[in-house]
């Protein structure tokens, strides 16, 4: 089987290159600086060789922060954060105990993961993104919004997906029932479905919607790992799914009665769409299953470093046809 085409390049001129290390070294120093004087930076071991260099060197140099950030500061795990996010499910929880934990201020959110990499969901500060790397949707608060609250304040804990489209559009979480008729534009699944609670029914509907659909071109998640999650659920429950496309039944699965009325006005009966599947197979009957489903599909956007690295040959082959080594890319 021949190589998939691509418009990848395998090496830059070198001109390019060093424009691009330049950009890589300017957003990590927008990134880190500000985030040097969270708690977390302030006080985790894991990064006490990091502030005592630091605090030695010149701190207006920045060639010399960026060295000692890459070489003294390691690979950290979820362990490492865990007692600091902890703070955040305190009893009481203060605002002085839980501002500037992880970067400048208060989060938007916590994000929760889906826990396919382990037994329990793990927890994660999303805060508004700097000035410069702002969605053209995105506003900054204003100034009122960035003064110290009084009062009481909540903090919503949701998936990252829904999280990060109430952040892009200003939406609050408290009208999020407001919304269940709503479908953005670019989205494989209405908005109902990432207010789901419950990773089986959450991934389940999202590959519903999904399969549904031939004309999708583009997959985007936030690691690898979510992909290979998709395709296990689609295989495991395949006849079901296809059998709901068929009739044009949302499946009654745990966690979505609330939400059952606002889907079924999102999906009718797709009898020629569930032979199509039929006669294609659940993922894993052969390569490059994910292009004979979708044959508009060229673009897969998702963190691959790191563990997500390992499902690289397992994604790769299912979407199409054969292994080759993705080239790592600088997303903006």
């Amino acid at each position: 089987m021949s190589r998939p085409a691509s418009d990848l390049l395998d090496s830059l001129p070198a001109e390019t290159s060093q424009r691009l290390k330049e950009h890589v070294n300017q957003t990590l120093l927008e990134i880190i600086q500000p985030n040097s004087t969270s708690q977390f930076a302030q006080n985790a071991p894991v990064l006490a060789k990091f502030r005592e260099a630091i605090a030695q060197g010149d701190s207006k140099d920045d060639i010399e922060f960026l060295r000692q950030f890459r070489a003294l500061v390691p690979i950290t795990s979820y362990e490492h954060y865990e007692p600091f996010i902890a703070k955040f499910f305190a009893s009481p929880c203060r605002e002085a105990d839980v501002k500037d934990m992880l970067a400048p201020g208060l989060p938007c959110f916590l994000a929760i993961t889906s826990a396919t990499t382990g037994k329990e969901p793990k927890f994660f500060p999303r805060y508004r993104p700097p000035p410069q790397y702002m969605h053209p949707t995105m506003t900054n608060p204003s100034s009122e919004d960035r003064e110290d609250s009084q009062g009481s304040q909540e903090l919503a804990v949701s998936a990252g997906s829904s999280g990060m489209t109430r952040i892009h559009r200003k939406w609050d979480i408290e009208h999020d029932m407001n919304r269940l008729d709503l479908w953005i534009p670019g989205q494989t699944a209405p908005y109902a479905v990432a207010l789901i609670e419950g990773n089986r029914a959450f991934f389940l509907l999202h590959a519903l919607f999904v399969l549904a659909d031939s004309r999708v071109s583009t997959m985007r998640f936030m690691y690898a790992n979510t992909f290979v999650s998709v395709l296990h659920y689609i295989e495991d429950e395949w006849l079901l799914l296809l059998d709901c496309i068929e009739k044009g039944i949302i499946p009654d699965i745990e966690t979505t009665d609330l939400l059952r009325g606002a889907l079924k006005k999102h999906f009718t009966a797709h009898p020629a769409r569930a032979a199509e599947l039929r006669e294609i197979g659940p993922p894993g009957v052969a390569e490059g299953w994910a292009v004979r489903v979708w044959p508009a599909l060229t673009k897969f956007i998702g963190i691959t470093g790191g563990i997500a690295a390992v499902i690289v040959p397992k994604v790769w082959p299912v979407k199409c046809g054969k292994f080759t080594t993705p080239t790592p890319c600088l997303l903006p």
